[in-house]
């Protein structure tokens, strides 16, 4: 089967292959049609990015000079904002930014002194697609604060998000395997989606927690320490009109990387394992035809599981590197959005596999098989 899109319309995703119809209820619905892609390891680009440059001051008297409300794009599930420290490095300590959501509830609030301090940071997501930054008034003479709107992150779900469907369409929603398959369940707590802004826009890709402030994802989504500030990770994102999730947690450095084996290790603030859990990693070498588990986001949304067909279906096979045999092919159903998923032994569903590549649309063995990296590779390169 060829590399497919979806067409998203409604509220519900279908795969028609012959009189076969597929349905998934998500945040849309899809219909499947044919596309060309280039290169298939690479994030999900789920929205657009916006320059506003908006300049706030301590120093205003008026309401407009210390308060904007941002809007992001009409159709956009949630934002983020960019905020610049431009000036004040010595403001008085009650001068703070205060981000709040279309509600009026406080997202996250900055002090100039860390906002000085930090130069730039992108805010915490925010549900909706409008939210008020103020600047709280200075009752100092001539200490003025300025700070700086530079941009907005508008998420918008995909409309052709790329399909890595092998036979028939066999995702599975979280809630359902919650009340089916309750072990599975339970092994996809620690996996979450991390939504970032890339060079392209704003981004999404899957990753899984390790320890209590370790997760996993692939190089190609957390490559640095500025994607990394940019970067929340949602926790108990399994319903679509709660694209928080139950927590969100920022990511705070990228702690290692390996761009041939195309992994990444973060810190995750507020030690989410502890709540969550972790994956343990097998030391078991992937074995042809073997069951296998997929837990992962994809296309940006809520938590789904491939189970059914979906097997080691090439072993070994070559990973990033040429000629290193650091990956194996697997016949799990993915989507953009599903770089960083956990692979896992279905028999003790322990991780096997890091899955980092959908189908390249260019014929031969890889336009039908996804690939994954080797974990056994990962966990002796990060030490884990």
């Amino acid at each position: 089967m060829s590399l497919k899109t979806a067409i998203c319309k409604e509220d519900v995703l279908v795969m028609r292959t012959g009189c076969v119809a597929a349905v998934l209820t998500v945040m849309l619905g899809c219909e499947v049609v044919a596309q060309t892609v280039e290169e298939g390891r690479a994030p999900l680009i789920d929205g657009q990015l916006q320059d506003v440059k908006r300049e706030l001051s301590s120093l205003d008297r008026t309401p407009d000079g210390r308060i904007a409300v941002m809007q992001g794009r009409a159709t956009a599930r949630t934002i983020k904002l960019r905020l610049e420290h431009i000036l004040g490095s010595n403001a008085p300590s009650g001068v703070a930014v205060v981000v709040r959501d279309a509600a009026n509830n406080e997202v996250v609030r900055y002090t100039a002194g860390k906002l000085a301090e930090e130069r730039y940071v992108w805010t915490p997501e925010i549900k909706g697609r409008s939210a008020l930054v103020e600047v709280t008034e200075s009752t100092t003479a001539g200490a003025e604060f300025r700070v700086l709107i530079a941009a907005i992150a508008s998420h918008v779900p995909p409309s052709k998000p790329t399909l890595n469907i092998v036979r028939d369409f066999d995702l599975e929603n979280i809630e359902y395997i919650r009340a089916n398959q309750p072990e599975i369940f339970v092994a996809s707590r620690p996996v979450a989606k991390i939504s970032f802004v890339s060079s392209k826009g704003p981004a999404a890709c899957t990753g899984f927690m390790v320890s209590d402030d370790r997760m996993l994802t692939n190089y190609h989504c957390i490559g640095s320490d500025a994607i990394c500030k940019s970067a929340d990770v949602i926790f108990g994102f399994n319903k679509s009109d709660s694209p928080l999730g139950d927590e969100m947690q920022k990511c705070l450095r990228l702690v290692d990387k390996d761009e041939d084996l195309d992994a990444a290790l973060i810190e995750v603030a507020g030690s989410p394992g502890k709540r969550w859990g972790s994956l343990a990693l097998s030391d078991a070498i992937p074995i042809l035809k073997e069951p296998a588990v997929v837990v992962q986001h994809p296309a940006g949304f809520p938590k789904f599981v491939s189970r059914i067909d979906c097997v080691v279906s090439t072993m070994p096979a070559e990973g990033v590197k040429v000629g290193e045999e650091s990956d194996f092919g697997h016949s799990c159903d993915t989507m953009d959005g599903s770089s960083g998923s956990p692979v896992l032994r279905r028999a003790d569903l322990k991780v096997m596999g890091l899955h980092h590549w959908g189908f390249v649309d260019h014929g031969g063995k890889w336009s039908a098989e996804n690939r994954a990296v080797q974990i056994h590779f990962v966990k002796k390169r990060f030490g884990l």
